[in-house]
């Protein structure tokens, strides 16, 4: 949520390909950018996911890998995302434009929503997730067991489709893994264009971001009268402002580059505003809850979704 809005990060579990993200370039669509972003190009982001109600967009998720098979019925989003009581939503993966569907893009109903047990809405502390869908989202059979790649054109597409990513899931991170301080990570999202809008993107939209010392970020929050822990919580932006998610964007990733391939190191969780200097996005440190991540996916997973090796 934003003072108002919410981010989130990726990082990797599994081992994992190292595609990397197509290199930022401006594009000419007027109020599209996510905050000072561009146009992602499509299949960039094949771990993201839209969610929707009644058809609407309001938050962005990640596809995360169950086990050896190339599906999952697992998503992770925020905690503050879902915790109204959103009912009857539904996931869309593997989309780049909300308003014209892609070949490869699935619509799947989510069946239970788990809530990390501390999760606390007056700090958005475990500000964490998990979405259990009615049936497993199918992989691009290219990745082979891995997590964190680009997605490849789907063949044999119907000619009044336009062809499009199929998901991928993105790695997680190791349990308790460290970000080190500005390094670059990218966030992802169908959220607002600007601080005080009305109207989300339809487009799907990408910003580089470095990530932020822990202390000088609870420093920054402590004049806003907001507790950062650090332990929980990762700070990524720049100190003059202009980069940033926004609201709609919550529940998404943030991604970093390794040398395993792309992680989820982050669930974009709030903001005071969007992109002011001084007060760059927190995000959930994906890493500090890895442990519970893990013990939902083995009590949740689809049948036949066999463990996978770490």
């Amino acid at each position: 949520m934003r003072l108002g809005w919410s981010v989130v990060v990726a990082v990797s579990l599994l081992g994992c390909g190292g595609a990397e993200l197509d290199r930022v370039e401006a594009v000419d669509r007027v109020g599209q950018e996510i905050v000072g972003g561009v146009e992602a190009r499509p299949g960039s982001h094949p771990w993201i996911v839209s969610l929707q109600a009644d058809g609407s967009h309001f938050c962005g998720g990640s596809i995360v890998r169950t086990g050896t098979r190339d599906e999952s019925n697992i998503i992770l989003t925020a905690a503050h995302c879902v915790a109204d009581g959103v009912y009857r939503f539904t996931v869309v993966a593997g989309a780049h434009d909300l308003l014209h569907p892609m070949a490869g893009q699935v619509r799947v109903p989510v069946k239970r929503v788990v809530e990390h047990p501390d999760y606390d809405p007056d700090t958005t502390m475990n500000d964490v997730a998990v979405l259990v869908l009615e049936s497993p989202i199918k992989f691009n059979p290219s990745i082979a067991g891995g997590c964190g790649q680009s997605s490849s054109m789907r063949p044999n597409v119907a000619p009044s489709l336009t062809p499009g990513p199929t998901p991928v899931p993105v790695c997680l991170p190791v349990d308790g893994e460290q970000v080190p301080d500005n390094v670059m990570a990218t966030v992802a999202g169908w959220g607002l264009t600007r601080e005080g809008g009305y109207d989300t993107s339809t487009i799907l939209m990408q910003v580089g971001v470095p990530t932020v010392n822990s202390r000088q970020l609870a420093r920054m929050y402590a004049s806003q009268g907001v507790l950062i822990d650090s332990q929980a919580m990762l700070g990524a932006g720049y100190a003059q402002g202009g980069k940033d998610a926004c609201q709609g964007d919550s529940g998404g990733p943030l991604v970093m580059k390794q040398a395993k391939g792309y992680t989820l190191q982050g669930i974009t969780s709030f903001g005071v505003g969007c992109a002011r200097p001084g007060l760059p996005g927190v995000y959930a440190r994906v890493s500090h809850y890895i442990p519970w991540i893990q013990a939902q996916i083995q009590l949740h997973r689809s049948q036949g979704a066999h463990a996978a090796s770490r």
